[in-house]
């Protein structure tokens, strides 16, 4: 589940409460892919490709089985975010989640790095007010992510 710590969207928040229950999408291996080590470095790295907001909402939690997974985490638009994790159990539980929230609304973009992701929820109500979608997989090339649609 998410939670936005402002104003939640609650439409979305049931959402994700409610994709919670549904099967799950697994992680693929991440041991290729490029890291970082902070979220600061990884935001500066999609910054540079992606048109991010300089004054974005506040960032989400993701609440995982044992409470809030230890994440860091910057919007770079009200539903586009970038995630940071210092375990990789805490990334692949976070995009488990996420992946979650894709179904019938739409699908959930993911631009993959080892420790780190940025994940567009628009397609899927999440973030509240108007989607501001990005295409992430303008990332692949220079950063070297892996680009992931989940249906």
């Amino acid at each position: 589940m998410l939670k936005n710590r402002g104003a939640a969207n609650l439409g979305a928040l049931i959402l994700l409460i409610g994709a919670g229950t549904a099967c799950t999408a697994d992680a693929p291996s991440t041991e290729d892919l490029p890291s970082y080590n902070s979220l600061e470095a990884a935001r500066q790295a999609v910054s540079g490709q992606l048109d991010c907001q300089e004054d974005p909402p506040p960032p989400t939690e993701v609440m995982g089985s044992n409470g809030q997974l230890p994440a860091e985490s910057v919007k770079c638009t009200r539903t586009v975010e970038i995630f940071y994790f210092e375990s990789p159990e805490a990334r692949d539980e976070a995009y488990t989640l996420m992946s979650n929230a894709a179904g019938s609304e739409g699908s959930v973009y993911f631009a993959e790095g080892r420790n780190w992701f940025v994940v567009d929820y628009s397609e899927v109500g999440v973030g509240g007010g108007d989607p501001e979608p990005l295409d992430l997989s303008a990332l692949s090339e220079p950063l070297g992510t892996r680009f992931t649609e989940v249906k």
